[in-house]
């Protein structure tokens, strides 16, 4: 009886199932391939927050739920379908090749304490630029000071000096000498008051020096906000978005190609993509705070339940323009942008490299006219100017084609400049 005991004792701990060790490494390395594109760990993406799930949910729930919802909706179990419906019903990706072990294992690093990041390395060695640096350039300066007034001083000496040997040769004192210009033959020029007369002359020489400057200052500067690039209420980068992103002009300026102006873009535009992303790699888990800025200013909680996400204290956004022509010049982008061809950058410059917007050109009226003589009209390849392509291949055809042949055709191929069609007609832009 007792060998019977003890061999039932031993079979019971040979035969007790081995419950394996989470790896929350291995978990992590899982929740980056599978998990991150839907979810993030401590705030809501496409799906929602996981930091902490379990304490929401069990792990057997989680394991059918994970590995098919699909099928674990269709099964009929109440909470699967409830917690569809509270995702607004997004669809979630089945992942079926995950082991019962690589799921518990994704489920231990979702119960990880968040990093805490840390400041930058502070290096302990020496710098070029510290105090000791500070006050060696104090030295020198006060070195050269120095230096400069002691060769001023031998400077003044030696031409004093050679005034002297130049009024011993020349007959005279060195203080006849030494007379200005104006003491001697200032009895010439005071005609009437000699105060009247001093002032008279300064305002001359100053109307002589400043009048050229004030006129080139008013034609070049008044009005002109070239390199303007004020601050913005909330920091777009084009450098981002147009650069590295590629993403086209006309997606967030989508009236430019059929309006006079191109507009801006509704904070829906920027929405549809940052629903989803709200921030770079640098910005971890946190929502980046200039997408912080559209989320307040729509009244928008990402973490809301879908359909109460937007509240109702919604304000516009202030944005500061920047291109600014005067009332008295008209100027159509979809003339320029689908009529022209032309490429945004031709007049904002390398829009796509710019993390903060300013004016490229000076936009006066002298940089749009120098355009319309130099640039090429596409005739051959635009419906538009069809009457246009067709009327001059007429009169190069004609009697007097050597004529028109100097004034079309360059090159071998036709060339007309918006000049040569009216672009510099006064009431082409202002009427």
């Amino acid at each position: 009886m007792l060998k019977t005991l003890s061999l039932i004792f031993i079979l019971s701990f040979s035969f007790t199932p081995v419950i394996a060790q989470e790896n929350a490494e291995n978990g992590k390395a899982l929740f980056e391939t599978n998990c991150v594109s839907c979810h993030k760990l401590d705030k809501p993406s496409i799906g929602p927050k996981l930091r902490k799930i379990r304490s929401k949910y069990e792990d057997e729930w989680l394991l059918k739920w994970i590995k098919n919802n699909v099928e674990f909706r269709k099964s009929g179990d109440e909470r699967a379908i409830t917690t569809y419906e509270e995702n607004n019903q997004a669809a979630m990706n089945i992942f079926a090749n995950l082991t019962d072990a690589d799921v518990l294992d994704i489920l231990a690093y979702t119960d990880t304490e968040p990093e805490v990041a840390e400041g930058p390395a502070v290096s302990s060695e020496p710098t070029f630029f510290n105090n000791y640096t500070k006050y060696l350039l104090m030295i020198v300066a006060l070195v050269l000071l120095i230096t400069f007034l002691i060769l001023f001083r031998i400077f003044k000496e030696l031409r004093t000096l050679r005034r002297k040997q130049e009024a011993e040769a020349n007959g005279v004192t060195y203080e006849q000498a030494a007379q200005s210009w104006w003491s001697k033959n200032k009895e010439k020029f005071i005609i009437v008051n000699p105060t009247i007369t001093v002032l008279a002359g300064v305002t001359g020489f100053a109307a002589l020096i400043f009048v050229p400057w004030f006129f080139w200052f008013g034609i070049n500067k008044v009005g002109v906000q070239q390199g303007y690039a004020p601050e913005q209420p909330i920091a777009y980068s084009h450098k981002l978005h147009a650069g590295e992103l590629g993403i086209d002009c006309q997606y967030c300026h989508s009236t430019a190609s059929y309006s006079k102006s191109a507009s801006i873009p509704s904070l829906n535009t920027c929405m549809n993509c940052h629903k989803g992303v709200q921030g770079t790699e640098a910005d971890g888990d946190n929502i980046n705070p200039e997408i912080a800025k559209i989320y307040a200013a729509l009244d928008y909680n990402p973490e809301g339940k879908p359909g109460e996400q937007y509240g109702p204290n919604r304000k516009a956004v202030k944005w500061v323009r920047i291109h600014n022509l005067p009332d008295l010049a008209y100027f159509n982008h979809s003339q320029h942008v689908k009529v022209g061809g032309l490429q945004c950058q031709e007049c904002h410059g390398p829009i796509q490299d710019m993390e903060k917007v300013y004016q490229f050109s000076s936009l006066q009226m002298g940089w749009c006219i120098d355009c319309h003589r130099s640039k090429k009209i596409d005739v051959e390849n635009n419906n538009y100017y069809e009457k246009l392509h067709a009327s001059v291949k007429k009169k190069l055809n004609s009697v007097d084609s050597a004529e028109y042949k100097k004034q079309y055709f360059k090159d071998g191929k036709i060339v007309i400049t918006p000049s040569m069609n009216g672009g510099l007609e006064c009431a082409k832009c202002h009427y």
